[in-house]
């Protein structure tokens, strides 16, 4: 007797875009099931819904302004009849901006995995205040996350097709290429021991030269350490806190409100910071 044949893969629902106006007004957008009623879920309660057309594609334009503040954002995929339902993979963190914040601050919107053990990187969908430059989109890192096994995990965003160069510390540790969205990860081989690293990465032009160049300040933590930096900027690890970062930065952790003053369009709840964010430190009074 001829074996059924076996039952298709399931296609998961997730996002591909997230982009919220300067008045709150949202657009989101991605892949389901064609044919599946595709929720979107903020919490426990559903705050747009779609159905996917033929090639799996959805869109959900939300009926009202976001308020100001951080919410995490999922999905959840329904098929006809009693088809169990989906949820997506990946999450995705907005922090909406207080209306009366400065001229030019905009939303975040990061995409990460639901699992936190997961080996995928975080993906910023949504950057406040970046605007294309001369030629393209500008070079920027916009995640440094852990995978599984606590290898470091880069991502970032520059012009589509442009090639990068990594390194630590002046050691090159990986050479990537950006997508066709102007998107780029790349995990460097060597893993790095705890302490403090300056991440540099340079887009090369068609002749090799160097045209754009970002450093930042590193500090490879162990998943439940402080991170600290003598730089005025700061990168969140996993297992930090405001109260944390202004122990090990002032001595006090009940100077943590400094830090929040600092970064109020991307810290709406100072109990919610996300590995990857990049923070302003004000200096040492």
């Amino acid at each position: 007797m001829t074996p059924p044949p076996p039952a298709p893969r399931r296609i998961a629902p997730s996002f591909d875009v997230v982009r919220v106006s300067p008045d709150g007004m949202s657009v989101i957008a991605g892949r389901a099931e064609p044919g599946a009623v595709v929720s979107v879920v903020e919490g426990a309660r559903e705050i747009g819904r779609a159905t996917a057309d033929a090639r799996g594609e959805w869109v959900v334009i939300l009926a009202g302004a976001l308020a100001a503040g951080t919410r995490e954002l999922s999905l959840v995929s329904r098929g006809p009849g009693d088809i169990p339902e989906l949820r997506s993979e990946r999450v995705v963190v907005v922090a909406v901006p207080e209306r009366a914040a400065p001229q030019g601050a905009g939303t975040l919107a990061v995409s990460m995995p639901r699992d936190p053990n997961a080996s995928d990187a975080s993906r910023a969908l949504q950057i406040p205040n970046v605007k294309p430059a001369a030629g393209g989109m500008p070079l920027a890192l916009e995640s440094v996350d852990y995978d599984s096994r606590g290898n470091l995990v880069l991502g970032g965003r520059a012009p589509a097709g442009a090639p990068l160069l990594v390194y630590v510390d002046a050691r090159s540790v990986g050479r990537v290429t950006t997508d066709t969205d102007g998107r780029w990860q790349l995990t460097p081989e060597d893993h790095l021991a705890p302490g403090v690293y300056t991440l540099r990465v340079d887009q090369l032009g068609a002749d090799g030269r160097v045209v754009q160049r970002i450093e930042l300040p590193f500090s490879r933590a162990e998943p439940a350490q402080e991170t600290a930096s003598e730089s005025d900027r700061i990168i969140v690890q996993p297992g930090n806190s405001l109260w944390r970062i202004a122990r090990r930065v002032y001595g006090e952790g009940t100077r943590y409100t400094v830090i929040y003053q600092a970064n109020r369009v991307m810290i709406r709840d100072p109990d919610l910071i996300y590995p990857g964010q990049i923070f302003a430190v004000p200096p040492r009074n």
